[in-house]
């Protein structure tokens, strides 16, 4: 009889503890589950350089955030287009699915995720912007992680961040953007980087490849200047055709042609730890407000 009981209590301890078990690891699943998705917005890059930059910033966030799942969504249709014609259906170590931004916010919805941080991975306010803001939400609650020159404050912290790649005491340095020739209103936070950089540091300016600041006073003040080489700073999250062509390219009408000097470049600004840290300080903020 005492064995009887003895195995009886056993086998209900065992149970017990099974009950626990599994208990806890429902439990610390739902826990995971519910925690925010991270879903970055890009406008995306066909290029093998531009898509180790956007895999450099995967890796910081997933690193500085390592119990949320993160995922992307992209802006530019045309290069989903183009990627998956090549077959490419994952970007990045991290497998992450090639899709359009509308169509991630569509999953995470249809996966039953609740919570999501969209990050407007971009410089700029702008029509990408904009796209994203656009994309119907139902059912989620969405915090939003605007560009990063969104932020006043960030005029000054982004040259602060960048001062490691500017070039030497006789090098001039020339941030390189995009800009918009169409919409100028986009361009007015270059215009005070511009002047910022100006003020603050002696041989370096920001030119665009559409609209203002143009690049043709820049290439006066240095031909004034005396310097003997320029360092271009790749001032677009990837480094890709514009840099490789319009900056860095080898037909008339690019930046080192008309300038005449030797040049270097930098690489996409998503790979910069710095400018990855601006980022990451503003999806913190995100995740908080759950």
């Amino acid at each position: 009889m005492s064995k009887f009981k003895n195995a009886t209590a056993a086998a209900l301890i065992i149970a017990i503890a099974a009950i626990a078990l599994t208990g806890c690891l429902t439990t610390d699943k739902a826990s995971n589950d519910s925690k925010p998705v991270i879903l970055i917005a890009a406008f995306g890059s066909s290029y093998e350089s531009g898509q180790k930059n956007l895999e450099d910033f995967d890796k910081a966030v997933r690193a500085a955030f390592p119990e949320n799942e993160v995922t992307w969504g992209f802006t530019a249709s045309f290069i989903v287009k183009k990627l998956k014609k090549q077959g490419v259906d994952t970007l990045f170590e991290s497998q992450v699915p090639v899709r359009g931004i509308a169509d991630a916010v569509a999953d995470l919805a249809a996966e039953g995720k609740t919570n999501v941080v969209v990050v407007n991975f971009l410089l700029m306010v702008g029509q990408e912007y904009r796209e994203v803001l656009d994309v119907p939400t139902s059912g989620l609650n969405v915090k939003y992680v605007h560009p990063v020159l969104y932020y006043p404050e960030n005029i000054q912290n982004v040259v602060t961040a960048l001062e490691g790649e500017f070039g030497g005491a006789d090098e001039a340095t020339v941030l390189c953007a995009h800009g918009n020739e169409a919409h100028p209103e986009y361009n007015a936070e270059l215009i005070q980087i511009d002047q910022f950089l100006r003020e603050n540091y002696k041989n370096t300016y920001l030119a665009v490849m559409e609209g203002t600041p143009e690049f043709e006073p820049v290439k006066e003040a240095i031909a004034e200047s005396g310097v003997k080489s320029v360092k271009y700073v790749t001032f677009m999250l990837t480094y890709g055709d514009h840099m490789s062509n319009d900056v860095m390219g080898d037909e008339e009408d690019a930046m080192k042609v008309r300038i005449g000097l030797p040049a270097e470049c930098s690489d996409g600004l998503a790979s910069v730890p710095s400018v990855q840290g601006l980022f990451i300080e503003k999806i913190k903020l995100a995740l908080s407000q759950f």
